[in-house]
C-alpha cells in the first residue's frame, strides 16, 4: 500500500472527527488507508453488503441511493469533495443500508474498521470526536426524512437549490445531478419535477436557462425551503 500524499493527509485533518489528532496518530491511522478511483457509474458499494469501511471524498461525486421492492431509486444524497459516507454501518458492525454509486470519475480514501479500532487504542478522544462527527450525519438523515415525508415538492426542490447555490457561491447554478437524479433525490419523478420547476419560474423566484439556473429571489426560495 502506497504511502497517503499530502493532499491525501490534509483531507483527514479537514474532516471534523480526525481534526485534532496529533501528527503521530493521524499518519499512522493513514497508513492503514487507500485511495481508490472509481469511474463513473461504477459502484462503491451494495446494500447489504459487508461494512468494513467508510469513504471520504477527495474528487468527484457519489450518490447514496436505496431501491425498494419494485427496483425504484430513492437517492438519500449526493456526496462531493471533503464529504464522508458509510461511518454508521460501519460502526455498527453490519451491513450497508444502501448502494453508493459514482456519479463521475471519482477519488475515494477508505478507512477501514480495524485500522480506526488501532488508532482508538492509542486515542481514547477520538472515539469521542468521531460519535460527534457521526451525531451529525444522524441529525441530517433525520432532517431529510422529515423533509420527503412532510413537505411538499416545490419546497423539497427549494432546499437542494439553496445547497447548490451556497456550494458555487453564486446565483446561477448548472445543475451537477441530471433531472433524472434530481427527481429521486427530492422524492418524486422527473415529471413532478418538471412542474415544480415551472411553478418556481411562473413565481418569479428561479429563471431557467437551458441547464443553468439563476435565483431571482432568494428569499422567497428561503422562505419555501423552510416553510413550504
Amino acid at each position: 500500500m502506497s504511502p497517503l500524499s499530502h493532499r491525501e493527509i490534509d483531507a483527514f485533518k479537514s474532516l471534523p472527527m480526525f481534526s485534532a489528532l496529533g501528527e503521530t496518530t493521524l499518519r499512522e491511522l493513514a497508513a492503514n488507508c487507500e485511495v481508490r478511483t472509481f469511474p463513473p457509474g461504477t459502484m462503491v458499494f451494495c446494500q447489504r453488503q459487508p461494512a468494513q469501511r467508510f469513504h471520504v471524498v477527495l474528487s468527484g461525486r457519489v450518490k447514496v441511493f436505496k431501491l425498494s421492492s419494485r427496483g425504484d431509486e430513492q437517492i438519500l444524497h449526493i456526496f462531493g469533495a471533503g464529504e464522508t459516507f458509510g461511518e454508521a454501518a460501519m460502526w455498527a458492525g453490519d451491513k450497508y443500508p444502501a448502494c453508493a454509486q459514482a456519479l463521475e470519475d471519482a477519488e475515494l480514501l477508505g478507512i477501514t474498521r480495524q485500522g480506526i479500532l488501532r488508532a482508538i487504542k492509542r486515542d481514547g478522544e477520538l472515539a469521542m470526536r468521531m460519535l460527534a462527527g457521526m451525531s451529525a450525519k444522524l441529525r441530517e438523515f433525520a432532517r431529510l426524512i422529515e423533509e420527503l415525508s412532510l413537505k411538499e415538492v416545490p419546497a423539497r426542490l427549494a432546499r437542494v437549490l439553496l445547497e447548490e447555490s451556497r456550494a458555487a457561491g453564486s446565483s446561477i447554478l448548472r445543475l451537477r445531478q441530471t433531472k433524472r437524479e434530481l427527481a429521486a433525490q427530492i422524492g418524486t419523478v422527473p415529471a413532478t419535477l418538471s412542474r415544480a420547476l415551472g411553478k418556481l419560474r411562473n413565481d418569479g423566484i428561479i429563471e431557467v436557462r437551458g441547464p443553468r439556473i439563476i435565483i431571482r429571489n432568494l428569499r422567497s426560495l428561503m422562505d419555501l425551503s423552510e416553510n413550504g
